[in-house]
């Protein structure tokens, strides 16, 4: 009986120590939050950029804030220091590079069934508002938040977990690549992306009813909803035309009026037509950023196009 036991010892061992090195470096702050300030960067650097959702929902979960940006790429650049240097009202960030309205449904879905929420941001695009794009990157995530054992046992842990480890073993630095290509070069790989989302474009049923479903629950719990239509160069606003899809893109903004407050950066103005107004075509700059969040914080319009909500029946 004692040799089998030894022999069973000896087995799970590795996964002993492992789980004991998943709960020691925890590159997710899933069981606190990271108080060594060297190693707060290195899991930033690391594990946020594996997973944005995973790290930023834990980190909500750890510190939950009242007010949220839901979104993909070009709502991520709405950064909440921003936020805080024109009202000091402390906002979390949750968007993600890819994230997609199923993605922004999900989350909102999962925080509203704990959490009280005063004010959520939306940003969104023709490009996402589509009934061809379906992706869901937050689903696993939102699991492994909501599962210490899921967490202990997901690959973004174990895969993470040796990284950090390695990095503080060998003292290596991380190092972030570069994109492969010249400024210019991803400026046209860009556009040649959006050719490919706006070729597929279909009127998206499934996401009008989900958003009209959220707006409803926000009238209804005094939940304040705003969606952002964040700037892009000119260079991508002439697809529109390009694809004969005037009539699809007033819809669309039609459609997003009537969900909530809306905050459209997203036409030919003096930051639209200046490249050095963006890191890349769809991309603007931190300082266009603190121009939105300005506008819509003290509600003084100049680049933004608004539209304000008025629930129905009111």
């Amino acid at each position: 009986m004692l040799t089998f036991i030894k022999k069973i010892l000896i087995f799970i061992s590795p996964f002993l120590i492992l789980v004991a090195l998943e709960i020691y470096i925890d590159p997710f702050n899933y069981f606190s939050p990271e108080k060594d300030p060297k190693l707060h960067e290195l899991k930033n650097a690391l594990a946020r950029k594996k997973n944005t959702y995973l790290y930023r929902l834990i980190e909500y979960e750890q510190n939950p804030s009242s007010v949220i940006v839901l979104g993909d790429s070009r709502a991520q650049r709405l950064m909440p220091d921003f936020f805080s240097e024109v009202n000091g009202i402390r906002v979390l960030n949750l968007a993600a590079g890819a994230g997609s309205l199923q993605d922004v449904i999900k989350i909102f879905w999962d925080l509203t069934g704990k959490h009280k929420l005063d004010t959520v941001y939306i940003g969104i695009s023709i490009e996402g508002y589509s009934g061809t794009l379906l992706k869901d990157r937050v689903s696993a995530a939102l699991e492994v938040k909501n599962s210490p054992a899921l967490y202990l046992t997901s690959k973004f842990t174990v895969e993470n977990t040796m990284l950090i480890l390695k990095s503080r073993l060998f003292k290596q630095a991380v190092e972030l690549n570069d994109p492969p290509f010249s400024r210019e070069q991803f400026w046209q790989y860009e556009l040649a992306q959006e050719d490919r989302y706006l070729k597929a474009y279909s009127y998206p049923k499934n996401y009008y009813n989900e958003l009209k479903k959220m707006s409803d629950y926000c009238v209804k719990n005094n939940i304040k909803l705003v969606f952002i239509i964040s700037p892009t160069h000119t260079d991508v606003q002439d697809k529109v035309a390009q694809f004969k899809m005037e009539k699809e893109y007033d819809r669309f903004r039609e459609d997003i009026k009537g969900f909530g407050d809306l905050y459209d950066f997203n036409w030919p103005n003096e930051i639209t037509r200046d490249k050095n107004s963006f890191i890349d075509p769809l991309h603007s700059i931190d300082s266009v950023s603190r121009i939105m969040i300005r506008e819509m914080l003290l509600n003084k319009p100049g680049y933004a196009k608004y539209s304000k909500f008025t629930p129905s029946g009111n």
